[in-house]
């Protein structure tokens, strides 16, 4: 593999990965050979003699392309260390054509992380929220059950569809769930006051064309969790267009911006690093189809590293990850006035 930087500037960086002849050759033959499978029956392969066959092949352009994907992630993750970059975006891939015995050519542009001088992020003084339970919450827990079941005033038939011997057990179990979502809450409440202290004291110029792909990332998320049909039902029904939409999600957009380049500079400030055994964890906590949950991790990792990019965007999230519970760490806390756990289920996040 040949390596060159073509363009590079602060924001962005144009490079070309060459791979040789015999390399993508061989795995053009790899792929056509099991897309083939039933046509070819040389259980080794293809003889020499067959290289003209696959040469005429009706759908070579589309094997061609897919052989290239099965390789080019392992050479981009290559180039990356090669040329010492960081993206913060995933790649744009500009395959040149690819031909037997010519080698093949990728230019890839890529968005870097630009360079940012943090003003303060250690110390950080912040106040938050947090949330306790109460024994109101817990018996309204209760009477919401009660009623579920036509329960109201019966201990006797509530309990005779739970697994609790009595209503002391029971109430005990709902307090011990509702304490545990509401550490969850404080610490989100936590993390979200300090990142945004760092946002408030850390001055950081956005470029148009990051916030760009932040919209359009929030926006893609949006469909694919709506589906599509009931997306376009949701434009039209409210009256809006997608330029509306786009403009509407900018300001979320400009945040999450600021705040991934913030704690990126944290995060190559205090030269944090992510383990193989940071990736592994994250990967098997991912939430997955029921189907992908059954496979091992090497499988999963495979999964991603077909996608070019994809990778080095999960250590990009751990590294913002740990950032962030670097500088909670370090941050100086204050209790604001407490809220209860129902009130803050009901209210939504502040």
């Amino acid at each position: 593999m040949t390596v060159t930087m073509l363009q590079s500037s602060e924001e962005e960086a144009l490079f070309k990965i060459e791979i040789d002849a015999d390399t993508i050759e061989n795995a053009i033959t790899k792929e056509f050979v099991m897309v083939t499978e039933g046509e070819n029956k040389e259980p080794q392969g293809l003889p020499l003699s067959n290289r003209a066959m696959m040469a005429n092949h009706k759908e070579l352009d589309r094997i061609a392309a897919q052989a290239l994907n099965n390789i080019l992630p392992s050479y981009y993750m290559g180039a990356l260390k090669e040329l010492d970059i960081t993206p913060m975006s995933y790649p744009k891939i500009m395959p040149q054509e690819t031909k037997l015995g010519e080698p093949c050519v990728v230019k890839i542009q890529v968005a870097l992380e630009p360079k940012i001088t943090l003003e303060e992020y250690e110390g950080l003084e912040v106040s938050y929220v947090p949330v306790v339970v109460t024994e109101d919450d817990v018996n309204q827990q209760m009477q919401g059950l009660r009623q579920q079941r036509g329960a109201a005033d019966d201990d006797e038939k509530l309990l005779a569809s739970l697994p609790f011997d009595s209503i002391e057990e029971f109430a005990a179990e709902i307090h011990t769930s509702l304490v545990s979502l509401a550490q969850e809450k404080s610490e989100l409440n936590i993390k979200e006051a300090v990142v945004s202290k760092l946002i408030e004291t850390n001055p950081c110029p956005l470029k148009d064309e990051a916030v760009d792909q932040q919209v359009a990332l929030q926006i893609h998320q949006f469909r694919q969790k709506v589906g599509s049909k009931r997306f376009e039902e949701y434009l039209k029904s409210t009256h809006r267009t997608i330029e509306d939409v786009k403009k509407e999600v900018r300001p979320e957009a400009e945040v999450t911006v600021r705040r991934n380049l913030l704690l990126a500079a944290v995060a190559q400030t205090q030269a944090l690093e992510v383990t193989e055994e940071d990736i592994k964890q994250t990967i098997l906590q991912q939430e997955n189809s029921i189907m992908d949950m059954a496979l091992d991790f090497e499988t999963r990792l495979k999964r991603m590293e077909e996608t070019p990019g994809a990778k080095e965007q999960l250590i990009h999230s751990i590294r913002l990850k740990k950032a962030t519970d670097y500088i909670v760490d370090k941050a100086i806390l204050t209790e604001g006035e407490p809220v209860r756990i129902l009130d803050e289920q009901t209210q939504g996040p502040q």
